[in-house]
Parts: structure tokens; C-alpha cells; sequence
């Protein structure tokens, strides 16, 4: 757990969502159950296994000294997953609205109900791609651009698309139309 405790210690909270700490990806030992992300103004740590009493304190305890080091409120979720997941709030508190943003877009995310947020956030680079070959496409005179939004749980993708300039979109229309409104009310508005 040193890793991530490094990585409090000497962590800026980003504007944007996005993720600080990746230790399922193996690069660190003895992490790779730990995820620390940034959902402003709240950080999420999620843990694929129980974390003990005492590693909770020393996290929380991590956490502390920094956000008091850079004279911010510390506003944190605890995530367990696998079997018996449940979310807690461990310091502060969670807007009841609570929407983030990545670079331009804004979405809607609940970090208190269930294991999915509504932002997947290791799938951002994924959504910047989507963006890039959309407007490369419109650069190259294609004007309808329509996409299949095969990962349209939260509709993250279609948003990146929509902004990007795609015309359209073909996924389940009735399930993705209900995700969209509910996920991103002020899209869903310009849409209407």
C-alpha cells in the first residue's frame, strides 16, 4: 500500500475527472486491488478486495495531511467491490447532483449507489479517441457520421461523439435515449 500513499502524498486534485491511481494494472506490487480516482470534488477509492480497519485509518489518515497541507476539503468514498460491495463515505460529503467534467464534456455520476459511477474512467483515453477520428472524418468532407455505441451503459462514448460532431447514433434506441436523459440532462436538452 505504499504506492498509493505516495501517490496522496503528493497528489494536486485535478479540475476534471480522471484517475490518480491504477494499481490493477500491476505496476504496483501489493496494489493491485487499489484505484484511486478523482470525481471533483470527491475521491473514490475502490478496493477489488476488504481493506482492514487499519489501512482504511491510514489512507484516511493520508488524505487528511494532504488536503490540510493544500488548505482543501477532503471529500472521500470508500468502494468495495466483489462479494458484500457496498460504498461508504468515509470524510465530507457528495453533491446529491453531482456532474464532473472531462476537458469539455460534463456528466452525471453517483458514487453512493451501486459498483458503476455513470464515468468509466480508465475508458477516457477511449473516448478521446472516438472524438479525434469523428472530427478527422468531418476534416475529410463526411458530413452524417453515425455511430454504434457498443459500451452505452453510461453513454460516455456517445457524448464524446455527439461533441465531436457524429449526426447519429445506433444503439438501443428506447435504453439508450433513457441512460442518455438521466446521465446528461443538458445534452439531452440540446437534443430534444
Amino acid at each position: 500500500m505504499h504506492a498509493l500513499l505516495d501517490c496522496i502524498a503528493q497528489l494536486t486534485p485535478p479540475t476534471d475527472a480522471g484517475r490518480l491511481f491504477h494499481g490493477r494494472g500491476g505496476r504496483y506490487p501489493g496494489c493491485e486491488h487499489l484505484s484511486l480516482d478523482a470525481y471533483p470534488p470527491v475521491l473514490l477509492l475502490t478496493s477489488f478486495t476488504p481493506l482492514d480497519a487499519a489501512s482504511l485509518a491510514a489512507i484516511d489518515q493520508a488524505l487528511q495531511q494532504r488536503f490540510a497541507a493544500l488548505g482543501q476539503t477532503l471529500n472521500w468514498v470508500y468502494q468495495q467491490r466483489g462479494a458484500g460491495a457496498h460504498n461508504q463515505l468515509m470524510r465530507g460529503t457528495v453533491p446529491q447532483l453531482h456532474t464532473v467534467s472531462e476537458g469539455t464534456a460534463r456528466y452525471r455520476v453517483r458514487l453512493l449507489q451501486g459498483q458503476n459511477h455513470g464515468l468509466f474512467l480508465d475508458m477516457a483515453a477511449g473516448r478521446a479517441w472516438v472524438g479525434q477520428h469523428i472530427q478527422a472524418l468531418r476534416e475529410q468532407g463526411h458530413a452524417d457520421i453515425k455511430v454504434l455505441n457498443l459500451f452505452a451503459y453510461s453513454c460516455a462514448f456517445s457524448v464524446a461523439a455527439l461533441q465531436a460532431g457524429a449526426s447519429g447514433f445506433l444503439a438501443g434506441r428506447a435504453i439508450w435515449w433513457k441512460a442518455f436523459q438521466e446521465h446528461y440532462p443538458d445534452l439531452a436538452a440540446m437534443e430534444a
